[in-house]
């Protein structure tokens, strides 16, 4: 497919958008349950399983901007951002298997453990990450197109949410020792995260080395990349919501096992909640072409909040109405993923107009380390909150214990209240961001004329 193609075609758009599975698959099974996985199974103290999953996000401080813009620089014969996809695939998924063990190691032994292999985890991530995510602007310039094509990377990206989380839950059904289960999960959606971006290596081109213009120096550009006002407005958005996605993904599992008390239900509450996703996202693709882009998001999002604060009121009894709570929560979901997303492409040509370079490696770099520090964020914070409120651990057994009270009113606070502050925080920056479809419109109206 040729990097100035305007309208793309559908089975480009779905051949392209399985590059998500690649990073929604291992995303999906670390946001539901690594916290858990740590605390509940490893039967790591929740405050020794924050900073496990906390210190290797430090490293994402580096190894994001540092892949970006290395991205941006790279020249070689299959391209920028092609060569990340070659080359980072098969680490990606062997290092994700070696997250699920659980070793003889001590309890700091363990942290430290967890701590590097996701550290090893995370460099490979980037490195995939960034080099899929920054062909996308290069696929189309047209503003509506690029939520179109959001929209289809978006359920490819849930639909491997909703397939680890399926995976998951039918090996559940056979396997009832944890360790052993989590063991052939690692493996298995490990495995199946290495062949997306040999797919989407396979059908994509990249203009050619000739055709770039030299790279501006490194401090210039992440001094340019995080001065551009539309990228920081779109940055806070994305931060905020997908820490609120990141505290409902692995909030759920507690939920139903300690306020609802239905742990044999827990995946499928996680289920309605992505599912319903994929049903919203052709939604919100149409009222971002019928308004904007902004006021979708800010429509989804209020949405989205009513939704969040109902489900933790919900009494202990209440399960039916949870899983039509946990539908709704779809809503909102699909808002975090498919809007701010599809906003980044735009900014693209707003830099490029400010300094003639196209830097999608250094933007997307900066996004992806937003993304997975609100993750990271949420949830060291959460097993902090845990931790403090007196959460008991299983025992060696499994069995679940009867959580105090301070834990329980800990886990419906981060159920509702605390993504309310940071969806309303989200709105913020999302009503002062300033791209609308008609000042993207005359960005590259003024790009063609430099261009001829």
């Amino acid at each position: 497919m040729s990097a100035t193609s305007e309208r793309l075609s559908t089975r480009f758009k779905m051949l392209f958008s399985t590059g998500d599975l690649s990073t929604s698959i291992p995303l999906a099974i670390l946001a539901f349950f690594q916290l858990y996985f740590l605390t509940d199974v490893a039967r790591l103290r929740p405050d020794y399983a924050a900073w496990a999953i906390l210190i290797p996000r430090l490293w994402d401080a580096v190894n994001d901007p540092l892949f970006g813009m290395f991205s941006d620089r790279l020249r070689t014969r299959w391209g920028r951002r092609r060569a990340l996809l070659l080359f980072g695939s098969v680490p990606l998924g062997l290092s994700f298997i070696f997250m699920w063990f659980v070793p003889s190691f001590d309890q700091l032994g363990l942290a430290i453990y967890y701590a590097i292999t996701f550290i090893l985890f995370d460099t490979a991530f980037t490195v995939v990450h960034v080099g899929y995510n920054a062909l996308t602007p290069e696929l189309t310039s047209d503003y509506d197109e690029r939520s179109s094509l959001n929209g289809y990377r978006m359920v490819f990206s849930i639909s491997g949410t909703l397939s680890a989380i399926i995976f998951a839950t039918v090996l559940g059904w056979y396997i009832t020792d944890a360790r052993l289960l989590f063991s052939i999960l690692g493996i298995g959606l490990g495995v199946a995260s290495i062949i997306p971006p040999l797919v989407v290596f396979s059908i994509t081109k990249e203009k050619s080395t000739e055709e770039q213009p030299e790279p501006l120096p490194w401090l210039e550009s992440i001094k340019l990349t995080l001065s551009n006002q539309p990228f920081r407005y779109v940055m806070g958005l994305y931060l905020l919501s997908w820490t609120t996605a990141s505290i409902l993904a692995a909030m759920l599992v507690y939920f139903a096992n300690y306020r609802l008390r239905v742990p044999e239900q827990a995946n499928y509450f996680v289920l309605a909640a992505q599912g319903s996703a994929i049903l919203f996202i052709p939604f919100w693709v149409w009222v971002a072409k019928k308004l904007d882009k902004r006021r979708a998001f800010i429509l989804g999002t209020f949405t989205w909040i009513a939704v969040l604060l109902g489900l933790s009121a919900l009494p202990a009894d209440g399960i039916a109405l949870a899983y039509i709570l946990a539908a709704l929560a779809g809503s909102g979901i699909a808002t975090a993923y498919v809007l701010p997303w599809s906003m980044i492409p735009d900014i693209i040509e707003h830099d490029q107009l400010q300094t003639g370079q196209r830097r999608e490696g250094s933007y997307y770099a900066f996004a992806s380390f937003f993304q997975k520090l609100a993750t990271a964020l949420a949830l060291w914070a959460m097993g902090q909150a845990l931790a403090a409120n007196g959460y008991i651990t299983p025992d060696v057994n499994g069995s679940l214990p009867v959580q105090p009270d301070s834990a329980i009113q800990a886990i419906r606070f981060f159920t509702g209240p605390v993504p309310t502050v940071l969806l309303l925080l989200a709105v913020v920056f999302a009503w002062n961001y300033p791209i609308t479809r008609e000042s993207h419109n005359a960005t590259l109206q003024v790009l063609a004329e430099r261009d001829t």
